[in-house]
């Protein structure tokens, strides 16, 4: 490649549709460490890529400004200065005939270390905390759980931990659309795996 970004096959080619540190349609800039990622559908022309961050709370002291000064109600869990934890997702709005981004937009934030997820069939991006923090040493919230993203947000949706599919150093997410249970990895040398019914 003589940009020096990604070698290829002869035959093959790619666009650069997102760059870090670029200012999206919601003033903030586009985080570091993006991770797992889960591409949707939205109609015939445009599809929407969420987009993991695996950010923790250190992390803050690299981010873009914009991210280092952000607060809102819609976080999961803040710093004791109110400012929103840097890990989440993003979307990316894609418009497959013209080839061209359309929008992308911060989705979830207030979590730590967002690694992997999935998709499920019912058009949402489980994204997965791999974190076991609690509270105490600037965080208010225990962490450790998955947090649902729909592929029709527009922008940031309200956190939800969904406590029920456990807490722990959760990987990645896999439904099975037949039953729609849920099975759940973890990214550890004495690794589970486990089934949400």
């Amino acid at each position: 490649d003589p940009n020096n970004i990604l070698d290829l096959p002869a035959g093959f080619h790619y666009q650069v549709i997102s760059q870090l540190g670029e200012t999206m349609v919601d003033g903030f800039s586009v985080p570091d460490n993006a991770d797992g990622m889960g591409c949707f559908a939205l109609d015939d022309e445009r599809v929407v890529l969420i987009r993991n961050h695996e950010l923790k709370p250190e992390d803050l002291a690299e981010a873009a400004a914009s991210i280092q000064q952000h607060k809102t109600d819609l976080t999961y869990d803040h710093t004791k200065a109110g400012i929103a934890l840097p890990g989440g997702t993003s979307n990316i709005i894609y418009n497959l005939k013209t080839q061209q981004l359309e929008r992308q937009f911060l989705t979830l934030v207030g979590t730590i270390r967002n690694c992997s997820g999935g998709i499920t069939p019912w058009n949402s991006w489980l994204s997965c905390e791999e974190s076991v923090q609690t509270p105490g040493g600037g965080l208010e919230k225990s962490h450790g759980y998955i947090f649902e993203v729909p592929a029709s947000a527009t922008g940031l949706v309200e956190p939800m931990p969904l406590k029920a599919m456990g807490r722990f150093n959760h990987e990645a997410a896999a439904v099975d659309p037949r039953t729609g249970i849920v099975y759940l990895t973890e990214d550890r040398g004495d690794s589970l795996f486990y089934r949400f019914i």
